[in-house]
């Protein structure tokens, strides 16, 4: 016990170093940077040495020393990927000022180039498609643009309602090749001549300011695509599910906060299929957007490549749009991107192979594929472990104690610092880790599939908009994540019986205990994921703070606005009169009539009634539209530690 007390010191020592340093070091800081990535990786190496020299088990053909190499096989995998990541993470572009300056050319010139702006669509309703029309519509851009709405699903009323927005409706007699063959056969008719090319998915809306802001960058040649993050106004299904809300950051913040700044400096940034901009000659040149696998995105910026034009990476949030509603579509679209990333392995056309592609590129997907393709079994593999453990009585490495935490320790205490710190607080210890448990199986099985049948797949649309408002329990996973947590906890009492035990514990008692506490707290935290909440409200309802006008009884009465939906608002109101109805003045939208649903002291919740058409499009506009949509709270993993808590003991009905 002594000796186990004494190997935790360094991992006490790095993590005080932590708390007391990285809070004051600056993110954007290169040397600080580097400094911060080379001790994970040094740990990383340093723990994987250790792992390789000292813990193999012996060559033989017993499943014990099969399990133990699995184990060490898959986390040898893990901290290479690690490493590369620490190297990616090492550097750090922002390109603000090149777009600050680029904006400043454009706003001195006489003339700009007209854009066409596509919003490809398959079966989104409209109260999601209005959004991102409207939204597109009202672009700032003197230049002229024309929106034009790829119908897949050739919905007369969509046409309809495009022609009295003002906006272009195309369709096509089929839908080979999903949304890249959407554009394609949009291109094909030579229907838009505009030399630059906007893409939206259907259910994202972009900022007034998007054009200004990204088209600049277009003026050096070697830039054939300018790529923007995505950012999203509801929760996602980590989110929701465990009542986090943003004290839990969305799965995807860090990749495109992050990662993807980082590896534009390397020069290895690459498209995401939405709120970009692209130069129509470049598309011209590549032949269209690629179909060789369902993520036509990524491949994109391979062809683009290969024809010696750069994609670049502006992080500021510029766009915004639905994160994946359901876990049922979250998990499809990872299985999405999983597939699609692993059929790029085998492609001719993938990264691995031909000329033109940037050595870093070519070392950022190979660092994808390890994530894919090791992440989700590795997950799998340590939440057995304990289980296994417990009734075979196999462990997952040989090592005492001491050792394992003279090692691991410094390891992880490094790895979750500097990665909550080069994240800004959105990757969290333990919370952040609940999507890879519940995307390893679909993840593992695309993997697979990917791997054996790299050809032949179709692009599966990530539904969005839908009833949401009832509670819906995914029994397959919950059976499956609920039996791996019973055999570990009931695997864990029966070995406290000594007539019963199926095993003699000898000295890594202390050590599989905490390893299976960690496992179960994931597990249940994985458990709750899985029994989804219902989403009360049909629209999101977004923070906002403005004055306004409450006009009720022939009296106007100063109010403050508090949040604002397409169906109410919340107002703050001293001395609000008594009645009912009542009429609310936002500024750009004409008088709102509503009815008082709520009192509580000086705060009045409203539902508006009557709403005409002029009337919702400024709504939409106003919610949407404005930069009050892209306000995110900063992750605090104490209050999402908390809400996940109170998750646990409350009713989803």
């Amino acid at each position: 016990m002594m000796d186990t007390l004494a190997a935790a010191g360094p991992s006490l020592l790095l993590a005080g170093l932590a708390l007391l340093l990285l809070p004051l070091a600056r993110h954007d800081h290169p040397a600080t940077r580097t400094v911060v990535m080379a001790v994970m990786a040094v740990l990383a190496l340093r723990y994987l040495v250790w792992r390789l020299t000292a813990t193999v088990p012996p060559l033989s053909s017993d499943p014990a020393s099969w399990w133990m190499g699995l184990v060490l096989g898959l986390e040898s995998l893990s901290l290479v990927h690690l490493t590369i990541t620490a190297l990616i993470l090492s550097r750090r572009r922002h390109r603000g000022p090149d777009a600050d300056a680029g904006e400043a050319r454009l706003r001195a010139r006489a003339e700009l180039p007209a854009i066409d702006v596509l919003i490809p669509t398959y079966n989104e309703p409209i109260e999601v498609l209005e959004r991102s029309i409207i939204g597109a519509l009202a672009l700032d851009w003197p230049g002229g643009i024309t929106v034009w709405v790829l119908d897949d699903g050739r919905r007369e009323w969509l046409a309809d309602f495009c022609a009295e927005m003002g906006a272009r409706w195309a369709t096509r007699p089929d839908n080979a090749h999903g949304k890249a063959g959407n554009i394609n056969a949009w291109r094909n008719t030579g229907a838009g001549t505009a030399p630059l090319v906007m893409v939206l998915d259907a259910d994202f809306v972009p900022q007034p300011e998007f054009l200004w802001r990204t088209v600049g960058l277009l003026d050096d040649p070697s830039v054939g695509l300018v790529q923007t993050p995505q950012s999203f106004f509801n929760p996602d299904p980590i989110q929701m599910n465990l009542l986090c809300g943003p004290a839990l950051a969305d799965e995807q913040r860090f990749f495109y906060h992050e990662v993807q700044p980082c590896l534009d400096a390397w020069g290895a940034a690459f498209c995401c299929g939405t709120s970009f901009v692209v130069r129509r000659a470049c598309l011209d040149a590549i032949g269209g957007i690629p179909t060789d696998t369902v993520t036509e995105d990524m491949m994109t910026t391979f062809a683009l490549d290969r024809h010696g034009w750069r994609t670049v990476w502006l992080d500021e949030a510029l766009s915004s749009g639905l994160a994946a509603e359901g876990l049922a579509e979250f998990l499809g679209q990872r299985a999405r991107w999983c597939l699609g990333t692993v059929q790029a392995m085998r492609q001719r056309s993938g990264p691995l192979a031909g000329k033109g592609i940037l050595a870093m590129s070519r070392l950022a997907f190979v660092n994808a594929q390890l994530f894919w393709l090791v992440s989700a079994p590795l997950s799998l593999v340590l939440l057995l472990a304990p289980a296994v453990f417990w009734w075979t009585g196999v462990p997952a490495l040989l090592a005492s104690p001491a050792d394992f935490v003279a090692y691991f320790g410094p390891r992880y205490v490094a790895e979750a610092a500097a990665l909550w710190w080069a994240s800004r607080g959105a990757v969290l210890p333990v919370l952040s880790g609940v999507a890879s448990i519940v995307t390893a199986p679909v993840a593992a099985a695309a993997a697979v599939t990917g791997l054996l049948r790299p050809h032949g797949h179709r692009f599966k649309v990530t539904a969005k908009g839908g009833d949401r408002t009832r509670v819906v329990v995914h029994w397959p996973m919950l059976a499956g994540l609920g039996g791996v947590m019973a055999l570990t906890a009931i695997g864990m009492a029966v070995d406290q019986l000594p007539e019963i035990a199926p095993l003699a514990n000898g000295g890594n008692l202390g050590l599989n205990l905490a390893w299976s506490f960690q496992g179960l707290a994931m597990l249940f935290l994985a458990l709750l994921v899985c029994v989804e909440v219902p989403r009360r409200r049909r629209h999101e309802r977004l923070t906002m703070a403005e004055p306004v006008g409450l006009a009720a009884a022939g009296r106007i009465l100063p109010a403050r606005l508090e949040d604002l939906s397409l169906s109410g608002a919340r107002l703050a109101a001293d001395g609000a009169p008594l009645d009912d109805l009542v009429t609310v003045e936002i500024a750009g939208i004409a008088p709102l009539a509503a009815r008082v649903v709520r009192r509580r002291g000086a705060i009045l919740t409203l539902a508006f009634v009557d709403l005409a058409q002029s009337q919702r499009l400024a709504l939409i506009r106003k919610i949407y539209a404005s930069p009050a949509v892209l306000r995110t709270e900063s992750p605090d993993l104490f209050r999402a530690c908390s809400r996940a808590l109170r998750r646990s003991f409350l009713s989803v009905d």
